[in-house]
């Protein structure tokens, strides 16, 4: 098999399978790999797993030979891997890395020789708002920043990309008891389903032949959920009983729920096409959600951060429609994903006030570490709407935990409406504080996992813990709400039978949460958990070292050859996942492109202040040539420059410097006056006139370019304008130019009138 441009291809597909029963789905994933050269070679392959995925066991073939390896410690596996390389044998080493993807190493794979390699992993799923939605990822996206300095990766686990790979994928997915009864669809692929009464269970299939090029999605409804609890042995530690208790908390709402949301989309390169416009549905749909009461910011970003609002607005007509036409008019054109820093800005916009952050956007970034410790820090939760064909949805989900928020994903071509809906659900829950699980009876847990940050009604909370017996009985999940001083109350609860369940994986799943806690505590203690248990995990890898016969050993160094991920359908505006994977020659720009925005600077106020849109030849002539943001700065420039390079519309007029607020009272406030809609055209040209042919100096004694009241501005008006017609610009309306005088009597040379400020008080105050 070679590429569209002949290139011979070392990963020859990708086949899954996997069993889901309740909230534990099973997987078996073979991965087929052949070396076409001459000559020895080293496969290097990065994939996902899903989010919380535990790796169970690695089988290999190679050649006829069916092979085992084992979990040893992170630095041994290397030394030992290197070390038979050098002795030309055949390794292999599987090993996770910091960003949570895996990188298999195939060392010394012969010439023509094929390999097999086959993971078994497990996953406890979380129900969400009476359905479930299963996601395996398939491919790793291109991501902004370095993989190395910013995302902590060993330069040979960082990935490259080809637009002309393309490799088979297939999967098949048997669902068991109640799940078999509910309604199945994927948003991603087209699959067949085919109910099984021997058996009694469902199965789901490709309808066609897939490709490594968009994650597998499953989209489960109309579930009964109920808070379900299990006990099985442990099949390493001595006499442990592991106990998972799955609660559905019923979290009651007291009185009418209002919301207070900040939101902040990507609008970086790589959301163009399909993903900018799911990301508009979906905030479209957010928009229609909110409700009396509610209040909400407007921001983008991609290199830099534009804010469309300087504080959060409360939520009337006016506003609606202002928000809908802002949300139309997004474009992902703002060059690269530099979130630390927006979402840090959109933080700011909330001060004083207890909103949340909604973030729409791929999450297809490097540096998630300082983002992820930036956010916690904040004190804000991050709610996250994760778009594209093949989202970070590790990255994601870390970002909404760490927050104590949470996170959906939409697809490019589903439906937003359901995941915006369960968005709005959780933001309208009651904030619940110090969660805790009580167990029945004297049971006493050796060990248990730690609770999320927030519980939301309807979302899943999975809970492990190790027991030296069954804790037969009722366990209770129990919250304290965050306002006021609430009494601690029951949210869910379970029971746990009195026999022990044969269900062989659930130690291993418990014993990987428990790793990962005790990661950064005690590192000793979690790397021997992690051999004992035979898990992969950042402090231990996979090993199998196949020896070769004297006369099949290799007499060099293999050749280092990475498989090149697929570049996701959609992503950057590459293609769309309405089409199979791209076997044409590369696009040019749009997958590799990222652009350094000119710097912006802070308006008198904090406002932020753009460069002109004018032409210069340097960022700092440019910046000398946009004028403050002052009414006295603004008329003297307006009386220089020609009419003609005057803002003719409210974009125009914040990108030439007006604060972001005089803008938004124009178009919020001014433009519907006594209940008319007036055009954009003729709202900004009344205001400019206004300001070039009224703002002068005054009298000895006298403020600078005050309106010294209505009357006065009046008079002048007309005095400017009395040259008849052809003094006046088409778009200019005398009558609207009067009301605007009036409500800018009292102008400072220095500073707005306090009418301008009114829509923003609650952000100033």
């Amino acid at each position: 098999m070679t590429t569209a441009n002949g290139d011979s291809m070392l990963l020859e597909g990708v086949k899954a399978s996997g069993d889901l029963r309740g909230v534990l789905l099973e997987m078996t994933v073979e991965q087929r790999f052949r070396n076409p050269s001459a000559s020895n070679v080293e496969v290097v392959y990065g994939f996902p797993l899903p989010w919380g995925a535990v790796l169970l066991g690695v089988d290999v073939q190679l050649g006829e030979r069916q092979l085992c390896g084992t979990v040893v410690e992170k630095a041994e596996a290397e030394a030992t891997y290197e070390g038979a390389l050098a002795e030309g044998h055949a390794a292999i080493m599987l090993e996770k890395n910091h960003d949570r993807s895996y990188t298999l190493n195939l060392g010394n794979l012969a010439a023509n020789e094929a390999c097999i390699v086959t993971l078994r992993y497990a996953q406890t799923l979380a129900f969400e708002q009476q359905g479930l939605r299963l996601l395996i990822p398939t491919v790793i996206a291109p991501r902004y920043g370095d993989p190395v300095a910013d995302g902590g990766l060993q330069p040979h686990q960082a990935p490259v990309h080809s637009p002309v790979a393309a490799y088979p994928f297939d999967i098949e997915l048997r669902l068991h008891g109640e799940l078999a009864r509910a309604r199945v669809a994927s948003p991603s692929h087209p699959v067949g389903v085919a109910m099984r009464p021997a058996s009694g269970l469902l199965q789901v299939s490709l309808a066609r032949r897939g490709a490594l090029d968009r994650d597998f999605v499953l989209v489960v409804d109309e579930l009964a959920q109920a808070s379900v609890a299990v006990a099985a042995p442990d099949g390493v530690a001595p006499g442990g009983i592991v106990a998972l208790a799955s609660f559905c908390p019923r979290v009651p709402a007291r009185g009418p729920a209002t919301t207070d949301v900040q939101l902040l989309v990507d609008c970086s390169g790589s959301m163009a096409g399909d993903s900018i416009d799911a990301a508009r549905r979906a905030l479209q749909s957010i928009v229609s959600q909110m409700g009396a009461g509610d209040r909400f910011s407007l921001s983008r970003f991609g290199t830099t951060v534009e804010h469309r609002s300087r504080g959060l607005w409360q939520l009337t007509e006016v506003t609606r429609l202002a928000a809908q036409r802002w949300i139309g008019a997004l474009q992902a054109d703002l060059g690269g994903t530099e979130m630390e820093s927006a979402l840090a800005s959109t933080f700011a916009l909330g001060t004083g006030a207890s909103s949340d952050v909604l973030l729409v956007t791929d999450g297809e970034i490097s540096a998630i570490d300082a983002t992820v410790e930036s956010a916690r820090a904040s004190g804000h939760r991050v709610f996250v709407v994760g778009i594209g064909s093949s989202p970070a949805e590790s990255h994601l989900r870390r970002l909404a935990e760490a927050t104590g928020g949470a996170c959906d994903f939409v697809a490019p071509g589903e439906a937003v409406e359901p995941a915006v809906l369960r968005m709005f659900t959780r933001l309208r829950s009651p904030r619940l504080d110090a969660l805790r699980v009580e167990w029945p009876g004297d049971a006493r847990p050796r060990w248990t996992s730690a609770l999320p940050l927030s519980a939301f009604g309807a979302d899943t909370v999975n809970v492990f813990a190790l027991f030296d017996a069954v804790p037969a009985g009722e366990v209770r999940l129990l919250g304290v709400r965050a306002e006021g001083d609430a009494a601690e109350e029951a949210i869910g609860s379970a029971r746990v039978n009195a026999v022990a369940e044969p269900i062989e994986t659930l130690g291993r799943i418990a014993a990987h949460a428990r790793v990962a806690e005790l990661g950064t505590e005690d590192v000793a203690e979690a790397r021997r958990i992690a051999v004992a248990y035979q898990l992969v995990t950042d402090l231990t890898n996979y090993l199998l070292v196949v020896e070769r016969a004297e006369g099949e050993r290799a007499t060099d160094m293999p050749e280092l050859r990475k498989v090149a991920q697929m570049v996701p359908a959609g992503w950057g505006g590459t293609g769309s996942v309405q089409f199979d994977a791209m076997l044409a020659a590369p696009a040019s720009a749009p997958m590799l492109m990222r652009t350094r925005g000119l710097p912006v600077a802070a308006a008198a106020g904090g406002a932020p202040r753009h460069l002109m849109k004018m032409q210069a030849n340097s960022p700092a002539e440019a910046a000398a040539m946009a004028p403050a943001g002052t009414p006295r700065a603004l008329g003297a420039w307006l009386r220089k420059a020609p009419a003609s390079a005057w803002p003719t519309t409210y974009a125009a007029l914040a990108a030439q410097g007006i604060p972001q607020e005089v803008v938004d009272w124009l178009e919020l406030v001014m433009a519907a006056l006594d209940g008319t809609q007036r055009p954009e055209a003729t709202v900004v040209a009344s205001f400019l006139h206004l300001l070039a042919n009224v703002l002068v100096f005054e009298q000895s004694g006298q403020p600078e370019g005050v309106l010294r009241g209505t009357a006065n501005a009046v008079r002048r008006l007309r005095e400017a304008f009395g040259r008849g017609p052809a003094g006046i610009a088409p778009d200019v309306d005398m009558r609207f130019v009067e009301q605007l005088a009036a409500q800018l009597a009292g102008m400072a040379p220095e500073r707005w009138p306090d009418p301008v400020y009114a829509l923003h008080a609650d952000a100033q105050a």
